[in-house]
């Protein structure tokens, strides 16, 4: 093997996701690979951190005293580039770069092309290092190689999604040997072969969630393989394979959707619903939802930095399963009464309440605007995500602790759902049942009978998009649609003013958001730039990405 020389770094924010280990040695800062292999404690270090590149949907987050970007947000959620959410701020990458279309080769805020390699590398190290004369038991390898191979096959994934043909390399390159670090494209399908192969290997080695201990929360289990593989291969348009893999997660009947749709979001690890999720303590490793996203009223003035959209929020349906609809007088009287219970599970709207306190986005008329109570730029504020217990004290820039939620029942469902219509041509039995389920969670009522394959795919995509709204899936999903330049492109976006008279009258006036970029959404998006560094250093991977 070759002997190389490698940086583990040992600290809290790598260890709390295993609290119960107890180092007996000093932990060391550059330890040699033979003596790493050798010692339990040692690898599993070794393994947290590897999964500390996994994503985290919250944007920036901090780990050690540093701010790490995963590109599976920026200082913005993912959706805040699609028409859940519009940030009031000039700074926000999605206003300077990805709403305008100016993404480019040398400027990509979600660049992960240089993360992801690193961490792959680190995998290809670990298992050279497990399967080469390494005394650990094998039980032991071979869990901790399998979830390490769990972290490539996201990384793998995430990076065929962003990029098309991505180099695949599943061994410790030599980096004395040009030929052999100047790796060529794969084609996608390999690529999406590989991640097949390897879900499904390892998903027959790695524990059943009903057997993690508390201590284990953040670690991959069999079940987190099927539901990435049920994921990716909706994307890759196998849908034999994608709805196979979320039916088998499906049948363990151990995950459950949490009748509390805003709690799951509040959830710091164990949530039932929770397939795999990211973990923080908001000491040594946190997150700043709470502080970007808070009512700025509640936070000293700085959240309110994304805000949902008139159109999601006109999205969620009445709780008798009609549309919302603003030409109904019963409807625009009350506009956020009787609707689908995930509105105010996910959105705070005028007259919510959050952290026991009435937030209030209405003008109060006569002043001329001059009375806004609350500072949001589209009249409605993010709910979903937001901890309602976290103290004042931990609204700071790496407070937060609620975990990201990076796989969860009620996407298994809808995938599973989407993929069998696709696979017969039309719902069945079973495509009902799925999608019934996340709706009656929501307070509405059953799909009617006797939808065709369009009608069905029309109501999963509906569900899709406020189910997991903020969740980063609807960026995703209408590049996989191919409905990005349809939804998005030569697009303002909308609000919601309100003007309350002194009798407490209420007008509800729905105004463009025409003070930032308006969307630009071309063919050539739908995949993203190579950075030209990357290209530069390796000619072999040839040309960009069409348009780039």
């Amino acid at each position: 093997m070759e002997k190389i020389i490698l940086t583990i770094l040992i600290t809290v924010s790598v260890l709390f996701f295993c609290s119960c280990m107890d180092l007996d040695r000093e932990p060391l800062d550059i330890i040699a690979d033979k003596a790493l292999f050798e010692d339990q404690a040692l690898t599993e270090a070794y393994l947290f951190n590897i999964y500390g590149y996994m994503p985290c949907g919250y944007g920036l987050f901090v780990e050690g005293g540093t701010n790490v970007l995963t590109g599976m947000g920026i200082t913005d959620l993912l959706d805040g580039s699609t028409d859940l959410l519009r940030s009031p701020a000039g700074w926000n990458e999605s206003n300077g770069v990805m709403i305008p279309g100016t993404i480019s080769a040398t400027y990509n805020p979600l660049e992960t092309w240089g993360r992801s390699y690193e961490v792959i590398r680190k995998v290809n190290s670990l298992i050279e290092g497990l399967t080469n004369n390494s005394p650990l038991p094998d039980d032991f390898k071979n869990r901790v190689m399998a979830e390490a191979r769990f972290v490539r096959a996201f990384m793998y994934f995430d990076l065929v999604r962003r990029y098309g043909d991505v180099p695949l390399i599943k061994e410790v390159q030599n980096f004395d040997n040009l030929e052999e670090i100047m790796v060529s494209r794969t084609p996608q399908s390999d690529i999406y072969d590989f991640i097949d192969s390897e879900l499904e290997s390892i998903g027959e080695i790695l524990p059943y969630a009903k057997n993690l201990a508390a201590t284990e929360h953040g670690r991959a289990s069999r079940e987190a393989a099927w539901a990435l593989n049920g994921r990716a291969m909706l994307f890759a348009k196998r849908y034999e394979r994608s709805a196979f893999f979320s039916k088998k997660v499906m049948d363990q009947q151990y995950f459950i959707l949490d009748p509390d749709y805003n709690a799951l979001f509040q959830s710091y690890g164990g949530n039932r619903e929770v397939i795999f999720e990211v973990m923080f303590d908001g000491v040594n490793r946190g997150h700043a939802c709470d502080n970007l996203y808070m009512p700025p009223s509640l936070d000293n003035g700085w959240g309110s930095q994304t805000n949902p959209t008139q159109e999601l929020v006109d999205s969620y349906e009445m709780l008798d399963g009609t549309p919302f609809d603003w030409n109904n007088p019963d409807h625009a009287k009350n506009p956020y009464k009787g609707r689908d219970k995930r509105l105010q599970a996910s959105i705070i709207v005028d007259g919510s309440t959050f952290k026991n306190k009435v937030i209030r986005t209405a003008y109060l008329m006569p002043d001329d605007g001059l009375g806004l109570i609350e500072r949001t730029y589209t009249g409605y504020y993010i709910r979903k995500f937001l901890d309602e217990t976290l103290p004042f004290e931990k609204l700071y820039f790496g407070g937060s602790v609620t975990s990201w939620k990076e796989l969860r029942l009620g996407e298994v469902l809808l995938n599973y759902a989407e993929a069998q219509n696709e696979v017969n041509n039309g719902p069945d039995e079973s495509v009902y049942n799925a999608i019934n389920q996340v709706r009656e969670r929501a307070g509405l009522p059953v799909l009617p009978d006797g939808l065709n394959y369009t009608q069905m795919k029309e109501r999963i995509i509906h569900e899709r998009k406020v189910e997991l709204a903020f969740e980063g899936h609807r960026f995703w999903d209408l590049r996989r649609w191919r409905l990005a330049e349809l939804v998005l492109n030569n697009k303002y976006f909308h609000g919601m003013k309100i003007t309350e008279n002194v009798n407490g009258e209420k007008t509800y006036e729905i105004f463009e958001l025409n003070m930032l970029p308006k969307q630009v959404f071309l063919p050539k998006h739908y995949l993203m730039p190579i950075n030209q560094g990357e290209l530069d250093k390796n000619p072999n991977l040839g040309g960009n990405n069409e348009g780039y």
